[in-house]
């Protein structure tokens, strides 16, 4: 593969730099909501234009914007169900979810999916799936921690124990699954491996919230 980047990976790289920039802008600057729903289709632009490109980034971005729509269950669960997640109430929604979310979802599968994608290939699956999982405790709480300075969404109550503005559980259940991210990248039908995906969702923040809520009764 060579000790350079590919075109696709300084696509990615523009990408994910890109997310970073509007993300800064709304956390620092104290910018209108509404905008969140303009970066992000942005940035889902930005993806569709690299799939388009790109087949190798096309079947995750199609994997990630299914598992980004079937995501809004487990969205509406957190949020009616267990009280843990809040969103602002002015804020277009669907179901429980901010209109844009399975869009944010497409869009950080995708970057994470791809990490995993180059890391397979260089050093094989194991750093596969272990790449992706960290990145989604770093990355993704960084994020979280972000949204709730930018009052974006917060959360309440959670079981357990708190990481500053995250609960422990949230960490831990997108750690499992961006863990297994990379066997349903491997699909050779992204819709497919999109509804598995979207299940391992499920059951990583069900499973973990039912675990950590009943530790929390007993510890």
């Amino acid at each position: 593969m060579g000790g350079f980047l590919t075109r696709t990976d300084r696509w990615i790289l523009g990408w994910w730099l890109v997310n970073l920039v509007v993300f800064l802008h709304v956390v620092l600057f104290e910018t209108p909501l509404w905008l969140t729903y303009v970066y992000n289709g942005l940035l889902y632009g930005i993806g569709a234009l690299i799939s388009y490109r790109s087949k190798l980034v096309r079947n995750v971005f199609v994997l990630g914007t299914v598992a980004g729509v079937l995501e809004l269950g487990v969205d509406h669960f957190l949020v009616a169900y267990t009280g843990t997640l809040v969103y602002p109430e002015s804020l277009p929604m669907l179901l429980s979810s901010p209109l844009y979310m399975p869009l944010a979802w497409a869009i950080v599968t995708t970057h994470l999916g791809y990490v995993g994608i180059r890391l397979g290939q260089r050093y094989g699956r194991t750093a596969a799936a272990a790449g992706p999982a960290l990145a989604a405790v770093l990355v993704i709480g960084f994020y979280e921690y972000g949204a709730f300075h930018a009052g974006i969404w917060e959360y309440v109550s959670a079981p357990l124990l708190m990481l500053g503005h995250v609960p422990l559980y949230i960490v831990v259940a997108e750690g499992i699954m961006f863990a297994t991210l990379h066997e349903f990248v491997r699909f050779e039908r992204p819709i497919l491996a999109g509804i598995g995906f979207a299940g391992v969702i499920t059951v990583s923040f069900v499973g973990t919230y039912a675990l950590f809520a009943a530790l929390g009764t007993v510890l």
